[in-house]
């Protein structure tokens, strides 16, 4: 069989290999000397890259740095080729130079936020209100009332550290009843300020923000959520054209129980949310420990096969990707990341 540049592409999902050049050669059949075209020469490591920024379902998979699993296991430049996006989480890989690898990929990575970690114009947790001479900004109420704050210097201020500085990929804000906080306490008012003023600087509309790449890609902004805000009329549906996808959390493992049953289930969310926007989630705290043990009976098998499923409806229904919260722990598998990667190959079968 011929190998043909679409192979190329679709091996990106778990067999790519670099620092080689595939020389491909085609024959016909025949009864003279066979007529040999002149070699064909592909740089996997540009058709990976190439992959990556081509429209297809994506895999977004959580990288926990937590010490519960082998080091390698949240190393950006070990994770799968294939990855579209990894998430930094509850702790990250220190070495700089193992995230500049796996972007070297087309492999974009972005840290999670919770909503609490925001602060509004003029609060105490401002590095601005402590500035010498600073003046509160004309009509931003230092009180924190919920219809005058912005967040906008929060939004800034994690634009310059995250995109600017460290030259990561974009923000994901946890949007849950347990994450809000702080300066963003739970009102629909807030909610609405945070995000508007979040997609000035990410997502696909943002106007304070840099192109990416080649692509014309811009920070990625995800709406990461369990659905269990109760603000999806203010946070997300006037908002929508500003998020570049939905994380949705559609674990039916684990301790954090989403209510739903799997792909039965997701009707509601399409209606919501937009199929063209979902990234249905499982949680990978139910994969296997690294001694082999679970957190739950079958938790591993149950997990694996949701994961499974869900790439397969993405494909057959034109949605925006699966993922795994602590796609990390699918190391432990033999071999690792097989489940991250078979997923991949679902949705991204070789043509």
């Amino acid at each position: 069989m011929r190998l043909t540049k679409q192979l190329v592409l679709a091996t990106g999902a778990g067999l790519l290999f670099f620092g080689t050049m595939l020389t491909v050669s085609s024959c016909k059949k025949s009864g003279t000397t066979p007529k040999v075209t002149p070699p064909v020469t592909y740089d996997s490591l540009a058709h990976l890259v190439a992959y990556k920024n081509s429209v297809h379902p994506i895999f977004v998979g959580y990288l926990v740095g937590d010490g519960n699993d082998p080091v390698p296991s949240y190393n950006p430049a070990t994770a799968p080729d294939s990855v579209d996006y990894l998430e930094f989480f509850a702790g990250r890989d220190a070495n700089v130079a193992d995230w500049r690898a796996a972007q070297a990929k087309g492999t974009k990575i972005v840290p999670c936020h919770f909503i609490s970690d925001a602060y509004f114009d003029g609060s105490a947790k401002d590095p601005a209100t402590q500035a010498p001479g600073y003046v509160n900004p004309s009509g931003f109420d230092q009180s924190h009332s919920t219809v005058t704050s912005t967040y906008y210097h929060w939004a800034r201020d994690t634009y310059n550290n995250e995109i600017v500085s460290q030259k990561l990929d974009g923000l994901d804000l946890d949007i849950e009843s347990g994450t809000f906080g702080g300066d963003v306490q739970r009102t629909a008012a807030n909610g609405d300020s945070l995000v508007v003023a979040i997609a000035r600087y990410y997502g696909p509309k943002c106007t304070q923000c840099s192109v990416m790449n080649s692509a014309g890609q811009k920070p990625v902004f995800f709406y990461d959520t369990d659905g269990s805000s109760g603000l999806e009329s203010t946070m997300y549906t006037p908002n929508k054209d500003n998020y570049s996808y939905v994380l949705f959390q559609s674990y039916t493992t684990g301790a954090h129980y989403w209510s739903g049953a799997g792909i039965a289930s997701f009707g509601p969310l399409v209606t919501t949310y937009g199929a063209d926007k979902l990234v249905f989630l499982v949680n990978g705290d139910s994969f296997i420990y690294p001694d082999g043990t679970q957190d739950q009976p079958h938790g591993d098998s149950i997990a694996t096969a949701n994961l499974y499923s869900y790439a397969t409806w993405v494909k057959q229904n034109n949605a925006a990707g699966v993922g795994a919260y602590r796609m990390s722990r699918d190391y432990n598998h033999t071999p690792s990341f097989a489940v991250s990667k078979h997923a991949i190959q679902l949705m991204n079968p070789a043509q």
